[in-house]
């Protein structure tokens, strides 16, 4: 059971028979009242997220996921497969990924989130390396500071780069946030 203090960021905890991913905590102490942890909570089942309050003698279990390695293996219309390292497809649909759709490529090694052996979720690695598909030219004098532009990557997704990442080339993208990090080594 964890305590009200041990409620923090990145943790999933089991309510209601779910699991909950801490999405922030913010310990609260008021004067003259009880301290509290202001959380807000993804539901890893439905995504739904909530903001919820834990007073100091509040006790929750942490949820027993399990994390099993897995790599990306193809894409029907608006289904995505992986095969974990035991050699079990799983499936997850378009709107269970949701953004995360625009980093994937063949063979990219993910992890698939198990709660009572039900897949939930797909973690991707923090930054992955993608193909420029199509790169608009820089014109000189385009920007008095360092600018950005457009492109769009081997997987459709369309991502703000400098002006000299041209069409071809390899850049890492965060799949946090969908931001350019950096040109990549082929």
């Amino acid at each position: 059971m964890l305590s009200m203090n041990e409620i923090k960021t990145g943790k999933v905890i089991e309510m209601n028979d779910d699991p909950w991913q801490v999405l922030e905590s913010h310990h609260l102490k008021v004067a003259q009242r009880r301290p509290v942890m202001q959380t807000k909570l993804r539901n890893l089942k439905t995504g739904k997220v909530l903001e919820h309050t834990f007073q100091q003698s509040d006790k929750v279990s942490e949820a027993d996921v399990e994390k099993r390695d897995a790599k990306f293996q193809y894409r029907t219309k608006d289904e995505f497969f992986f095969i974990t390292a035991q050699g079990k497809k799983q499936g997850f649909s378009a709107e269970d990924l949701g953004e995360r759709t625009h980093y994937l490529i063949k063979d990219l090694p993910v992890t698939i989130v198990f709660f009572n052996d039900e897949p939930l979720d797909v973690e991707l690695p923090i930054k992955v390396s993608l193909r420029v598909k199509d790169a608009p030219p820089a014109i000189k004098g385009d920007t008095v500071q360092g600018g950005l532009k457009d492109v769009v990557l081997e997987t459709g997704a369309v991502v703000k780069t400098p002006l000299f990442i041209n069409e071809g080339e390899l850049v890492e993208i965060d799949t946090r946030d969908g931001s350019y990090v950096r040109r990549a080594n082929e």
